[in-house]
């Protein structure tokens, strides 16, 4: 069968949109003329499966990966056509990004705040998750976590440093007295994320500073966790660039209770080469950069 050039584009509408319906609508027609383009290219291909049901819609299969970079060139070239493109067209498409829940309120809505300015057809999705990258590539388009890939299907790119720091009120302080060691948070409830739901190895910090803990409130909303220690219940293990500054906060042994960890962006090379993806993919370095380690 040959192989036609608008089926290539309903593949790569797909792959942008992660599902059939979506996808339909952003190209003006029906859910089942994406289904019927999609198995006519298939068929032209070779090899029919061009997509698999992934947790976050239709992924490509190695073979859609291939029929999606020509399908790149074929709307990089249609667009030269249109006027004005020079550096100044439109994008449009969606982008899903998995990031833990700070580090998303703090650095990814402003980041894609700008670039929705600016390119208002572009669509997010954004998911907050605390977890590793999956090993066989992220089901999002960019998923940031604190550990580095060693996928080498993967781009890894480094965001930003922080660091993770005890914290009180001083409510809580002024009723339980001054805290000089670290020996001393033994008789302290820490508060934390939810032991047995921490999938991150590089967090699993508590027993590092409560050794001896008997009591622990988890939550695994970090927002969360820091309304409680607000509250005065414990002691909070949060990121300095939240709880520091306007937090009203009291740092506990600043000097000797850090623990320095780092944000990094993980991407299939296949949707960094989309044109929308990469916008925000360097939107959110720029605004890491901003920030760093404070």
């Amino acid at each position: 069968m040959k192989i036609r050039t608008d089926d290539l584009l309903v593949l790569l509408a797909v792959s942008r949109q992660r599902t059939f319906t979506s996808a339909a609508r952003e190209l003006g027609v029906d859910h089942t003329t994406v289904a019927r383009r999609m198995n006519a290219l298939g068929k032209a291909l070779g090899g029919p499966v061009l997509v698999d049901a992934g947790g976050g819609g239709w992924a490509l299969t190695p073979l859609g990966e291939d029929a999606c970079r020509a399908a790149l060139g074929i709307e990089a070239s249609v667009e030269t056509l249109a006027p004005g493109v020079a550096g100044n067209s439109l994008l449009s498409g969606l982008v899903r990004v998995a990031a833990p829940e700070t580090f998303t309120n703090e650095v990814v809505v402003p980041a894609i705040t700008e670039v929705s300015r600016l390119h208002p057809g572009i669509h997010f999705e954004l998911v907050s998750v605390t977890r590793p990258t999956p090993a066989h590539g992220p089901s999002a388009d960019l998923d940031i976590g604190v550990t580095r890939s060693t996928s080498r299907r993967l781009v890894s790119r480094h965001l930003m440093d922080y660091r993770l720091g005890l914290f009180a009120s001083p409510d809580y302080l002024a009723r339980q007295g001054p805290i000089g060691s670290v020996d001393d948070l033994a008789d302290h409830r820490p508060i934390y994320y939810v032991e047995s739901m921490l999938q991150v190895d590089d967090l699993d910090l508590l027993d590092r500073f409560f050794p001896r803990r008997s009591t622990l409130i988890g939550a695994t909303s970090v927002g969360a966790q820091l309304r409680l220690v607000r509250a005065g219940v414990g002691v909070g293990l949060l990121p300095t660039y939240l709880a520091g500054g306007d937090a009203g906060l009291v740092p506990v042994l600043p000097s000797r209770a850090i623990a320095p960890l780092s944000y990094w962006l993980a991407a299939r090379p296949q949707n960094l080469a989309r044109a929308e993806v990469k916008l925000v993919a360097d939107a959110l370095v720029r605004e890491s950069a901003e920030r760093g380690t404070d």
